[in-house]
């Protein structure tokens, strides 16, 4: 119906005298206000219902040379869904039970027009259209989450992907030593990487608390750290706009609580860095107090507060009110709603108080005890953070062995690119030119690995590499490119290279070629090699990820762990692998690959092996249930970094 009272009907009647009787009687109903359209030709009548679909039709069975019941079937045909009922002027049970079998709502003898009957069938009609329409756009909301949640599961892997490799690629470059004159640009790269993934997790966590299916993990943690660990976190961003920032407490606190880490991680970094967010001046404060089996917090800023009509807003997804206020800050609007909703969650709740020009004070608690533990048993011990919070390993340069040949005709380049590779403690030799390398390489049986660049004098890296071939030289040899067109490094792959670099060089790239080749010997192609050199108290992992950059990434990180790391692309792939150059004591499984689900590859692994180690490596939260089918306990959640890595070949 357009709105709650009116009612688009349509009236089917070639009787004039039935049409102002039916309208007479239509108008006596004051509950609802008709919208009539009245027709009697049977083809305007089809043409019509094509167009238009109607609350109501008053079909009446004789229409000169069609019946009511040929408008019903056409009507059915066409997919109408306007409610019929249908009027005729004698009873006729097979009549009745005809027009009932093609759609219509009731059957009515025209006597009946002027009884409480006809009424009653209308308010029947129009009830049930209106349950149907109900049930329908509650089918097509139902319809739209699930097409919703299916993209934004697509989405979160197509985005931690790249992500990945971003974030992974930075970190490496802002280890090495040699870069600190560009470190402040790669920490910008860094910042937003992660601003872009906290970003993607927020849209992730409202989504999943909007369907019900975010879960907790509680464990116990150590309270002091973990404030150790937020004031290290905030200090320096409050500090670089002349903010003071401290947390303090009003009396002791216990040692450990019992909650979500991440999850209360997750509240007070939206609120502390909310605060910092819009105070220009003057401090943030955090103070913490343990009352009963709760614990307490409130975070006072003096910034731009909040007015106070706004106050119930700023906790609605995507609502801003600096929108009002200032025009200067940034944000999805995400933050202030899912730290509520958390917060409950939790079991606690969440109270603000503000206004506008003086500040801010947000405050909430939770529940710091499991139902094994009683107050009694909490220790209570004073704040102190003075304590160094736990310091990141920076990740060495690989090191490697063995004698690499770099071919490359500008002095400039050859130099930089020798300088990079020795730095990883590898022996370098360097020459001019395409036919250089073909005689060093004729003379010196000792070069593991070359680097040839594809366009220099004399002999180009595409001539050198078929003169090298045809000598039966089979050492590896990785070209070095300006052109990154799709299908160029298939073309390189037939004329003889090992794979490909595009310029300007890469250095984790660089890094992970050299791992790669010299650090395993190449497993996919000299798995005997490998079997005989590889370090026997090293951890021996099989990663499965079809994204190429991924998984250069992970290798070098994996290997940078002194981990022996053998990869595959696809689930075939990875089952010959398996069965070459098993056993392992790991395998790392990407849960989207070309040929199948990451479980699909888990069930043939465990065909292999029942009580392999898996773990799947996914850009989004895999399905519980199919998990736990898989007996599959472990997950690691992309972008992975190298303390998650360090983490999991602990734990073996």
């Amino acid at each position: 119906m357009s709105n709650d009272k009116t009612v688009k009907l349509l009236l089917i009647e070639d009787d004039e005298d039935d049409y102002t009787l039916a309208l007479d009687y239509l108008n006596e109903m004051l509950e609802f206000d008709f919208e009539i359209t009245w027709l009697s030709d049977f083809d305007e009548i089809i043409h019509t219902l094509e167009q238009t679909t109607f609350d109501l039709c008053l079909l009446d069975h004789h229409l000169g040379a069609y019946t009511g019941l040929s408008v019903l079937k056409a009507a059915k045909e066409m997919g109408n869904s306007t409610s019929f009922i249908m009027l005729t002027g004698l009873a006729d049970e097979v009549l009745d039970k005809q027009a009932l079998e093609l759609g219509a709502e009731d059957f009515l003898v025209k006597s009946e027009i002027n009884s409480v009957r006809f009424i009653r069938a209308i308010r029947y009609a129009l009830s049930r259209k209106e349950l149907t329409n109900e049930r329908l756009e509650r089918l097509r909301v139902e319809a739209d989450n699930r097409a919703k949640d299916r993209f934004l599961a697509h989405l979160s892997h197509e985005l931690r992907t790249p992500l990945t490799s971003i974030m992974g690629y930075t970190d490496l470059l802002l280890s090495r030593k040699e870069l600190d004159n560009i470190k402040p640009e790669l920490t910008i790269i860094n910042n937003n990487s992660l601003h872009l993934l906290n970003l993607l997790n927020d849209v992730l966590d409202l989504s999943k608390i909007k369907a019900n299916t975010l879960s907790l993990s509680k464990e116990w943690l150590s309270l002091n750290s973990f404030l150790v660990d937020l004031q290290s976190l905030f200090q320096m961003a409050a500090r670089k706009k002349n903010l003071c920032f401290s947390i303090t407490a009003r009396g002791p606190l216990p040692d450990k609580i019992y909650n979500d880490t991440t999850r209360m991680r997750q509240v007070l970094t939206n609120f502390i860095y909310n605060a910092i967010k819009f105070t220009d001046e003057g401090s943030i404060k955090v103070e913490l107090e343990l009352k009963h089996t709760q614990l307490h917090v409130y975070i006072k800023d003096t910034g731009i507060g909040i007015p106070p009509e706004n106050l119930k807003r700023i906790f609605k997804p995507f609502e801003q009110v600096q929108n009002t206020t200032t025009k200067t800050n940034e944000g999805a609007g995400l933050g202030l709603a899912i730290s509520s909703a958390l917060i409950e969650l939790l079991g606690g709740g969440l109270t603000v108080e503000s206004a506008l020009g003086q500040g801010s004070l947000f405050s909430f608690y939770v529940d710091i005890l499991n139902e094994h533990t009683s107050p009694s048993e909490i220790q209570l011990v004073p704040l102190n953070l003075r304590q160094a919070p736990s310091e990141v390993e920076q990740m060495p340069l690989p090191q490697l062995g063995g004698h690499v040949l770099v071919v490359e005709d500008i002095p400039e380049i050859r130099f930089l690119i020798s300088d990079l590779i020795e730095k990883t403690g590898v022996t370098v030799t360097a020459v001019n030119n395409g036919k250089q390398a073909v005689d060093t390489l004729s003379l010196n049986q000792h070069i593991d690995l070359a680097f040839m660049d594809l366009h220099m004098p004399q002999m180009d890296g595409h001539e050198a590499i078929v003169a090298i071939r045809k000598q039966g030289i089979e050492i590896p040899v990785v070209a070095l490119t300006a052109a990154a067109q799709k299908g160029n490094k298939e073309t390189l792959k037939a004329l003889g290279f090992n794979d490909c670099l595009t310029k300007p060089i890469d250095v984790a790239k660089l890094n992970a070629t050299l791992t790669y080749h010299l650090g395993s010997q190449n497993q996919d192609e000299h798995s005997e090699t490998f079997k005989k050199s590889h370090n026997s108290s090293a951890k021996r992992i099989l990663l499965v990820e079809d994204d190429n950059d991924a998984r250069e990434l992970m290798t070098l990180l994996l290997s940078s762990l002194d981990a022996n790391v053998c990869s595959a692309h696809n689930i075939e792939s990875s089952l010959n692998v398996y069965a070459d150059q098993a056993p392992f004591d790991l395998v790392l499984l990407d849960l989207t690959l070309p040929d199948g689900s990451g479980f699909d590859a888990v069930t043939k692994i465990q065909a292999l092996n029942p009580h392999q180690d898996i773990v799947i490596v996914s850009g989004s939260d895999p399905d519980p249930q199919k998990l736990a089918t898989a007996n599959i306990d472990k997950v690691l959640l992309k972008p992975v970094s190298l303390p998650d890595l360090q983490a999991l070949i602990e734990s073996l």
